[in-house]
């Protein structure tokens, strides 16, 4: 997938939100937490050691979309989320697998992050096959007093990348 088709992909994740599942008054007010994509996190390009360019690529991979609601408990909210990635086998890939790992970060409604917690995930390509995708169900839970309501929280999402890593994407960004 091209860098500006992964791009147009994620620009659909302003549009994107999580809902209740009810538009009743009670419904309303109890409101999921924003969930996002983080766009400097949202790709990650892997290269083989020493490798700086397109043709020493292994892989490429986006998280490109999710879906979700929320149900609220006397414990808090469970954030349902199901985060669509998609990968792209690159020239120099060795084998018919990539690996990934990302994150699911909570932010209070200051800021603050509460919690990060890194998952890791495979793609295989099948032969014959540029690209392949997943689906990755994720439930992060925010604790609430009784009363309490998670609309103003975010919870975050992208990919635990290393300094090179975003390095090039904020590079590809500027061209």
């Amino acid at each position: 997938m091209s860098r500006p088709a992964l791009l147009a992909a994620g620009a659909v994740l302003a549009l994107s939100g999580c809902s209740s599942g009810s538009n009743s008054p009670a419904d309303l007010a109890l409101a999921c937490p924003k969930v996002n994509i983080v766009r400097d996190l949202q790709e990650v390009t892997v290269f083989r050691p020493g490798g700086k360019d397109l043709t020493d690529m292994e892989s490429r991979a986006a998280l490109v979309d999710f879906t979700g609601n929320c149900e609220y408990t006397s414990n808090g909210v469970t954030v349902n989320v199901n985060a669509f990635l998609v990968a792209e086998r690159g020239p120099a890939l060795k084998g018919d697998g990539a690996k990934y790992q990302y994150f699911v970060a909570l932010a209070q409604p200051d800021g603050t992050l509460v919690s990060k917690a890194f998952f890791d995930t495979d793609v295989t390509f099948q032969p014959g096959q540029q690209r392949a995708g997943s689906r990755e169900e994720l439930t992060p839970k925010i604790p609430l007093p009784k009363d309490g309501n998670a609309k103003d929280w975010k919870v975050y999402l992208g990919f635990q990348l290393t300094p090179e890593q975003l390095a090039f994407n904020r590079a590809q960004v500027r061209k």
